[in-house]
């Protein structure tokens, strides 16, 4: 065991309250488990904080007729609120909208970028004509190819779990308008995660990276190890790190207009944002937490996040060269309601700050 950890709790959508199935998942288990570390003397950062961009935020702004800002500044204090209330013990609960956050992303892209990690296409994506607008993942519905479900994201499937892409929806429609898309041309920035494929799997499966025995896959829980698996038989697809979206994190590139970092590039760098202002407010060095081989990294997710956390994301912190990949990936199962999934963006949920007030601590 490690005597230094860093443990991250997913950073949950500024869309909507938080609700009992986020607790179940991401957050009591890790709180549990930092409180265990710290009660034996471990040097530990538990980061967490309000994830407030991607289409999810711009959705509920459209839907409840205000600005993306307002959405976020009213759910951040709601959502750290009711954390707080429930005992929830985050040494730092910070937001995706900070300039520091903001930097750090863009920093991280350009990175990657000048390495030549990322492949520059123009593709044909779905447009919505009525609009005016590409359609991000989220402006997408359609039904799941996977399990059949009919209000399935361009993203990912709520029923299931799947991580999808737009064009594999059946019957896609748009969620603004509630018509059917065109295809028209644009350009972005992609991650050829094909590259990655066999290291991968190795690290997954083995515990091993550059033939360095670095984490225990034993101790990997076996739906996480199954999931990446399933993505990494299927063979692995470059995917898009850029969104036609005037909300987000701005691409640091001349020829990027109106266009932001996708928010699975964006979302898990703000665990790394989070720890600069951590160590900043608290005399540390924010680098001893991320870049050190004395040091253990840990995501608590959901196991929607599964593929983001133990696939997306250790491609980008390693191809940046100078990050530590996690040494687990704890993810939970899905918390139901009356036999169907608890969701924010469809309202079906026991909500916290709710539960708190007929439940209070």
């Amino acid at each position: 065991m490690k005597n230094r950890y860093t443990v991250t709790s997913a950073l949950p959508y500024a869309n909507g309250p938080l609700h009992i199935g986020h607790i179940a998942g991401a957050y009591l288990p890790a709180d549990i488990f930092v409180r265990y570390l710290k009660s034996k003397g471990r040097d530990v950062v538990y980061v967490c904080g309000s994830d407030e961009h991607g289409a999810a935020i711009t959705l509920r702004a459209k839907k409840e007729g205000t600005t993306p800002q307002e959405i976020v500044d009213k759910y951040h204090v709601i959502n750290k609120k009711a954390f707080e209330e429930f005992g929830i013990d985050f040494d730092i609960y910070h937001r995706t909208s900070d300039p520091l956050h903001h930097k750090t992303a863009q920093d991280f892209f350009l990175k990657l970028n000048a390495n030549g990690d990322f492949v520059k296409k123009t593709t044909e994506q779905f447009y919505d004509v009525e609009n005016q607008q590409f359609l991000a993942d989220r402006y997408i519905q359609g039904t799941c190819p996977k399990c059949g479900y009919d209000a399935a994201y361009g993203d990912q499937c709520e029923k299931c779990g799947s991580a999808l892409s737009p064009r594999e929806l059946i019957n896609p429609k748009s969620t603004i308008s509630g018509n059917a898309p065109i295809l028209k041309e644009t350009s972005h920035w992609y991650l050829p995660m094909q590259n990655h494929q066999e290291w991968l799997k190795s690290w997954i499966n083995e515990g091993v990276l550059d033939g360095n025995k670095v984490h225990d896959p034993k101790a990997w829980k076996n739906q996480v190890k199954g999931q990446c698996n399933s993505w990494l038989e299927g063979g692995l697809r470059e995917r898009a790190m850029t969104r036609d979206l005037n909300w987000g994190v701005k691409v640091p590139l001349k020829d990027a207009e109106g266009k932001v970092l996708y928010v699975w590039l964006d979302a898990p760098i703000g665990y790394i944002s989070a720890t600069k202002a951590w160590a900043e407010k608290n005399g540390k060095d924010w680098k001893d937490y991320w870049q050190s081989e004395d040091t253990s990294l840990v995501h608590f997710i959901g196991k929607d996040n599964i593929v983001f956390h133990a696939i997306i994301f250790p491609i980008l912190l390693k191809q940046h060269g100078d990050f530590i990949l996690p040494q687990n990936v704890p993810a939970n199962a899905f918390l139901n309601l009356e036999g169907n999934k608890i969701s924010t963006s469809r309202n079906w949920a026991v909500w916290l700050h709710e539960y708190l007030e007929d439940f209070p601590g």
